[in-house]
C-alpha cells in the first residue's frame, strides 16, 4: 500500500464520514421497510434492495484506506485491555 498524505488522508475521511451517514440512513430506512413488509405483504422487495445498497456502501467504505496515528492505535488497544480486565475482574 502506498503512503497517504495528510490531504489524501483527510479526503479519504471525510468520504468515509459521508458514507456512514449514509449507510445509517439506509440500514434505518432497511428496518422501517422491513417492519411495513410485515403489514403489508406487497412491499416484500424493497427492504432488500435497502439492504444490498447498504452493504454496497459498507464494503465500499471498508476499502478507502486511512492511516491512523499511533496514539489512537495504543488507545485503542489499551481500552481493549482494559474491557478484558474488567471482564476477570467481575467473573
Amino acid at each position: 500500500m502506498t503512503e497517504l498524505t495528510n490531504d489524501q488522508n483527510i479526503k479519504n475521511l471525510k468520504k468515509r464520514k459521508i458514507l456512514r451517514s449514509i449507510i445509517i440512513f439506509f440500514c434505518i430506512l432497511t428496518i422501517i421497510l422491513a417492519i411495513l413488509a410485515m403489514i403489508y405483504k406487497y412491499l416484500l422487495i424493497l427492504p432488500v434492495i435497502s439492504f444490498i445498497i447498504s452493504t454496497i456502501l459498507i464494503n465500499k467504505r471498508e476499502q478507502i484506506p486511512i492511516k491512523l496515528s499511533e496514539d489512537l492505535e495504543i488507545k485503542k488497544i489499551q481500552k481493549e485491555i482494559d474491557k478484558q480486565k474488567k471482564k476477570r475482574k467481575s467473573d
